[in-house]
Order: C-alpha cells, then structure tokens, then sequence
C-alpha cells in the first residue's frame, strides 16, 4: 500500500495535519504583528502636508482594492466548489482549494493591519508611509493573495484537466 492511499484511507492524518498548519501560521501571523507593533519609528517633519495626505488617500485605496480582490478569491472559490457538485475532490486537489481559502484569509488579516496602521499613522501625525512597520503589512497582504491566487490557478487547472 503506498502512501497516498494511506493517507487517504485514514482522513484523520490529514485533518491533523491541516490543524497543525493552522496553528503553525497563527502562531507565525501571532509573531509577526507583535514584530510589526513593536518596530520602533523614526520620522522627520514632513516636506509637504498636502503630498502626504495624497500618499495616505492612495495607500487606504490600494488597501481597499487588495481586500476587495482577496474577499472575491474566496467568492470565487465557493461558487467554483458549488457550482457542479462532485462527489469528492482528490487529496492533492482538496489542499489546494484549502490553502487558497487560507491564503484569501490571511491576506484579509493583513489587510486590516495594515488599514490599522496607515489609521495610526495619521492619528499620530507620522509624515512618511516609508516606514516598516506600515510597509511590512502590506508587502504580506500582497504575497499572501498572490500565493492564494496561485493555488486556486492551480486547483482549477487541475480540475479542469481531470474533467477533459
């Protein structure tokens, strides 16, 4: 018996694995806004008040866009999942489809940090965006919709191609 066919033949291995990733990334997600919040500032005054509030409106507006595009990934998923029932997905393609869902959130959790720290900024009158601890955020948001992306591409791909 390979396995593949033990692992499919006892689904508890897999959803243990799928809670310890879980863990896994909560715990790093847990680590990371810690590092984040705690990253100390440094800023001048700022050389032009109405360029930084451009700078602000811009951020706050790619922000929006990226979580805009991370929640319809996951609309995208369930209504690819709805759409024609099957009677099961093979392991390989079921863990894309979870990953894609997991990266969508992660990239929403990253979103609303950074939506939090761009608000910071401009509560505590920060005159740059330049910073890390407002750049980082943003930077995770966009590698983690990028990865999402990757594995629905894939997932669908690989559906389609069993289907042909």
């Amino acid at each position: 018996m390979n396995s593949t066919k033990r692992f499919i033949d006892r689904p508890e291995i897999g959803a243990a694995i799928f809670y310890a990733i879980c863990l896994t990334l909560g715990i790093t997600m847990w680590e990371l806004t810690r590092h984040i919040n705690a990253l100390p500032y440094v800023a001048g005054a700022a050389e032009d008040p109405a360029a930084l509030i451009k700078a602000q409106d811009a951020y706050s507006a790619v922000t929006n866009l990226l979580i805009t595009l991370a929640s319809g990934l996951l609309a995208g998923l369930g209504f690819y999942l709805t759409h024609k029932p099957k009677p099961s997905y093979s392991q390989p393609r079921f863990w894309l489809a979870a990953l894609t869902a997991l990266f969508g959130c992660v990239s929403l959790y990253w979103g609303y940090i950074s939506s939090q720290n761009v608000q910071w900024a401009i509560e505590s009158s920060i005159p740059t965006l330049g910073l890390e601890k407002i750049q980082l955020p943003r930077q995770l948001q966009v590698v983690s919709i990028l990865v999402g992306v990757f594995c629905f591409a894939e997932f669908v791909r690989q559906d389609l191609t069993q289907e042909a």
